[in-house]
């Protein structure tokens, strides 16, 4: 018995020693292999790489890229690209600084595998928008007296704009209206004041002229344009008669790198078809000297009858447009060489009858518009403080007419418009104060028949003008931009002479005072926007010039507040701003004759008009995710004396409250949706006798639209993605309700929203 105990005592006290001395050695093992397979993932090396642009969509070259859980850095290139190589498995998180733009900071992720194609999009710091119509020259909006609004590609592209009129919807103090029930010519008001008014701009040249103004704020694509600079109020110092209201500059596109972009954009307008395609293509050189960007763009509308008589509300519409910019640097020079093209074909035609010639139709109107444009362009500078440009621009514009009714044969007509624009400025930097003078020459001739309405135009205009400015900087708070220009003009018989004078204070770093004064003038010429005849109860309405007609005057006062306040990737900007115009001599109209067909209506000048009040912009951006936007804009427009058709003060079209709220909400593995709500008050408006018994005066409903939109982009490699979008515009179909009807109706006689309820749907494939 006590043998046995021995026996189970050595048994156990040697499983003890034997486990003392293996499973150690085990645990060692296991140790030893646990660490063998982390050291195999640790020594997995992966590749990070992507790309830095800004909310435009623009690269951004230079952006210092940070890793730093490793102390990793980078820069990236000229194409915003960047790239870390032989990193291990791990969670990390990215830091890209660049001058003018907000520091970011990514969310933490975790890297398991190579990844390609991460996007960045950094926000511009509120100070650093870089502006160039209200001075003729590249300045930060920050430093410039004249307040300037900006609408970024990154705006247009979020609007899903088609052409150049979309894209100036949603901006304070800017109105976009359809003025035609056959073939909906649209027109922009600044503050109220007509479209004749606003001086439009391709490139900082006046070259869209009075004929193509008519029609070509629809005419212009989205794919042409990269952004556009609105400037309230006289601009005529710089840029010559007609920009009494403003200055709507259209910028085109240079490129910063090697992209193409297809696009197919369907609408369905009260069941018919809306379709818009386009295409638009940048190449760009290793070392960045030598840049082109190709443009083309197709769209085609079915007529369309809202009120179910047999008369087109939308008309027929067809445009194929299409260009090229090509620009060269030359470092050696310091000089920029800029060439471009563009051609713009449009058919469009209202009424009834479509399948027939527009003569054989009871009411038509039928205008095809062929527009062929060059310019060029070089800068140069021979100094850190000296530096000179030369530009030209020449349009060859001609259009094709029908404006007739009751199957009139002899109301065709046919217009021919050649333009040609020069500029030579030239800018010097003196201390604080930077001089800029400039020459300008722009020839403009007319060439219209309207042989049914025994209409026969022919003539030429010259404008020649020489501008003087100084902006000068007092430190940090003050800056004053003076200048004039000495204006000649062939339908006057003296000189005119406009000065400008701006403001700015820099109350403190986020609060800006601003303040201008402004001058203007209009020369009265026979061929504007007015020549656009109605049909108004079957026949046409037609406008001359008094032979006593001089031109309108106008003096402008703009001055205003703005707050910028800029926290991390939070962004609060409000401001508020009071204008005031007065005109003198305001044309006006009066009936004096009807012939067959038609009434003619005389130009004349009354004794004055104001346009006054005041607007409200307010916007707040929390990072790229969500942001808020909001504009109203509340004035009044009267004639000193009554006009002497409706004995009326007012400004016909003319609300007192307009504006805009919008919301933006982006989730990057969701959509992004956009939200808004346009609102436009009563109004005056003209309303011809012809379905109606006898002219009247109408007081005008308020519209509101509600617009929804949804985005989503999907990268399917590092270069490409695609781009998916639907939505709707005018949710609650808030459309005008008392239309005319028939034959007689008067086809002037439209106010609110252009478009019924419509629904959409597109895409965008970039690689």
């Amino acid at each position: 018995m006590r043998k046995n105990l021995l026996i189970r005592r050595k048994i156990i006290v040697m499983l003890v020693i034997a486990s003392l001395i293996f499973l150690p050695g085990q645990m060692v093992s296991q140790q030893r292999k646990a660490q063998y397979r982390h050291g195999q993932k640790a020594r997995k090396l992966l590749v990070l790489r992507g790309v830095v642009k800004d909310w435009d969509g623009h690269p951004v070259a230079k952006a210092v890229v940070v890793l730093p859980e490793l102390g990793k850095t980078v820069e990236t290139d000229s194409q915003g690209r960047f790239g870390f190589s032989r990193v291990p498995v791990g969670r990390y998180h990215l830091e890209v600084y660049a001058p003018g733009f907000v520091d970011y900071s990514s969310e933490p992720f975790f890297l398991d595998k190579d990844k390609y194609g991460q996007e960045i999009v950094l926000m511009k710091k509120l100070s650093e928008e870089i502006v160039v119509t209200a001075t003729r020259t590249p300045k930060l909006y920050a430093e410039t007296p004249t307040k300037t609004e900006v609408i970024s590609s990154r705006q247009i592209e979020m609007k899903v704009a088609s052409n150049l009129a979309e894209a100036l919807y949603q901006t304070t103090g800017v109105r976009v209206e359809n003025d035609c029930q056959n073939c909906n010519f649209t027109q922009v008001r600044i503050n109220g004041m007509e479209g004749k008014y606003t001086q439009i701009l391709i490139d900082s040249s006046p070259v869209v002229s009075a004929m193509t103004g008519v029609y070509g704020l629809e005419q212009i694509p989205a794919e042409m344009l990269d952004r556009i600079e609105i400037v309230k109020g006289g601009g005529s110092a710089l840029y010559g008669g007609n920009a009494v209201a403003g200055v709507i500059n259209v910028l085109t596109k240079e490129p910063q790198e090697n992209r193409t972009i297809l696009k197919v954009h369907q609408e369905s307008v009260d069941g018919k078809p809306y379709t818009d395609l386009g295409f638009r293509s940048s190449l760009v050189s290793e070392n960045m000297n030598s840049k082109a960007y190709l443009f083309a763009s197709y769209k085609r509308r079915e007529p369309i009858d809202l009120n179910d008589d047999g008369f087109s509300e939308l008309g027929l519409l067809s445009n194929t447009s299409f260009g090229i910019n090509l620009y060269n640097y030359f470092p050696a020079l310091d000089g920029k060489l800029k060439l471009g093209l563009f051609r713009i074909f449009e058919e469009r035609r209202g009424g009834n009858l479509f399948d027939k010639p527009p003569h054989e139709a009871d009411t038509a109107e039928w205008i095809k518009t062929d527009q062929v444009a060059i310019s060029s362009e070089w800068s140069h500078s021979l100094s850190e403080k000296l530096y000179y440009n030369l530009s030209f621009s020449l349009v060859e514009a001609k259009r094709n007419t029908y404006y007739g009714s009751h199957r009139d044969p002899n109301a065709y007509g046919e217009t021919k418009n050649p333009l040609f624009f020069f500029n030579s400025q030239c800018t010097y930097q003196l201390g604080t104060h930077v001089f800029t003078a400039g020459f300008q020459l722009k020839r403009d001739k007319i060439q219209d028949k309207a042989i049914g309405y025994n209409r026969v135009i022919d003539q030429v205009y010259y404008e020649s003008g020489l501008f003087l400015q100084d902006d000068f900087k007092i430190g940090r708070i003050f800056s004053i931009l003076t200048g004039f220009r000495v204006n000649r003009h062939t339908a006057l018989d003296r000189i005119i002479v406009t000065p400008r004078l701006s403001i700015l204070i820099n109350l403190m770093k986020e609060l800006s005072f601003r303040t201008s004064f402004s001058t203007g003038f209009r020369a009265p010429q026979v061929f504007d926007e007015d020549l656009h005849i109605e049909q108004v109860g079957g026949g046409g309405l037609m406008i001359r010039n008094s032979p006593d007609l001089k031109e309108e005057r106008s003096y402008s006062f703009y001055s205003g507040f703005d707050y910028g306040r800029q926290r991390g990737k939070t962004l609060i900007q409000f401001s508020i701003e009071g204008f005031y115009n007065r005109l003198l001599d305001t044309f006006i109209f009066q009936e004096v004759a009807r012939i067959e067909r038609a009434r003619v209506l005389e130009r004349i000048n009354g004794s004055g008009s104001r346009v006054y009040g005041f607007s409200v912009d307010f916007g707040l951006s929390l990072g790229t995710r969500f942001s808020l936007a909001s504009g109203w804009t509340f004035q009044r427009s009267l004639l000193d004396e009554p006009e002497p058709r409706f004995n009326s003060r007012e400004f016909f079209r003319t609300p007192k409250i307009y504006g805009y709220s919008s919301l933006s909400w982006e989730h990057p593995k969701l959509f992004h949706l956009d939200a808004s709500v346009e609102y436009t008050g009563s109004m005056k408006a003209p309303h011809y006798a012809g379905y109606i018994q006898e002219d009247r005066l109408e007081t005008t409903s308020p519209f509101w639209v509600i617009n929804l939109k949804f985005r989503r982009q999907i990268n399917l490699s590092a270069a490409d993605r695609l781009t998916v979008f639907l939505g709707i515009e005018n949710l609650l179909d808030s459309f005008q309700k008392d239309l005319d009807k028939g034959v007689d109706r008067d086809s002037g006689y439209v106010y609110g929203p252009a478009k019924p309820r419509t629904f959409y749907l597109g895409g965008e494939f970039s690689f």
